[in-house]
């Protein structure tokens, strides 16, 4: 409990100093532009050894990608803007590294990290890709951080978003009518359409009542049949 106090308390100065440092313009004198790529890739090295472990895979994957050159202001400036867009979810992360509150960080991700490089290199004239790939990361870093309702309106969402990408209308018809998958695509399909989707509608537009039963993380974890979309 001590050890992850201490972290903690090391992780949010981290994330102070991160909002409070001072950049200089590429102007600006030489020896000033040195101290700063120094010491923001100080700082970044910093997050990254102390601040991933407490990140669900593919948010640590995006941190530990994060690289600074002496010298070069710019590589400062893309790794501000990438810090800057990690900082919630590390900041979220360490209100789970007490032993209270939800259930700890879960290390395993619903939707595999090989998939969502794929998605992400995708392109189209028809569809953007852009609010799929969101989608799909927020399902993880939901996931990961123990937060199984919003796990589960994510996914019903996701089966609502994509569709038109089989050329249909609704993922029931997704699941009943594509045969580009083969049989175990459309196995696999059908179970997020009859077995997810009802778990999160069970979940979801239940009104409360005297004694309540909470979603689990098998019951919304579907990531095989997700990976296969």
């Amino acid at each position: 409990m001590m050890v992850n106090q201490r972290r903690k308390e090391i992780v949010t100065d981290l994330v102070r100093s991160a909002q409070g440092f001072r950049f200089c313009g590429p102007s600006d004198d030489p020896d000033e532009q040195t101290s700063v790529t120094a010491g923001y890739r100080y700082l970044v090295v910093q997050f990254k050894r102390l601040a991933s472990p407490l990140l669900a895979s593919p948010l640590a994957s995006r941190l530990n990608a994060i690289e600074v050159e002496i010298d070069n202001l710019y590589s400062a400036y893309d790794a501000k803007a990438e810090l800057d867009a990690l900082l919630p979810d590390i900041e979220a992360a360490l209100e789970h590294l007490d032993d209270g509150g939800l259930d700890p960080v879960n290390k395993t991700t619903v939707i595999a990290d090989s998939r969502l490089v794929e998605l992400r290199s995708l392109t189209s004239s028809d569809f953007d890709f852009r609010k799929l790939v969101r989608m799909c990361e927020e399902i993880n870093s939901v996931y990961a951080l123990g937060c199984y309702y919003a796990t589960a309106m994510l996914i019903r969402g996701l089966l609502d978003h994509v569709p038109p990408i089989f050329g249909l209308g609704t993922f029931r018809e997704v699941s009943n009518n594509y045969a580009g998958g083969g049989k175990s695509f459309k196995e696999s399909m059908q179970h997020l359409e009859n077995i997810s989707r009802k778990v999160a509608d069970g979940h979801l537009h239940m009104p409360i009542r005297k004694s309540e039963s909470l979603p689990t993380s098998h019951q919304v974890d579907c990531g095989q049949p997700l990976t296969c979309s």
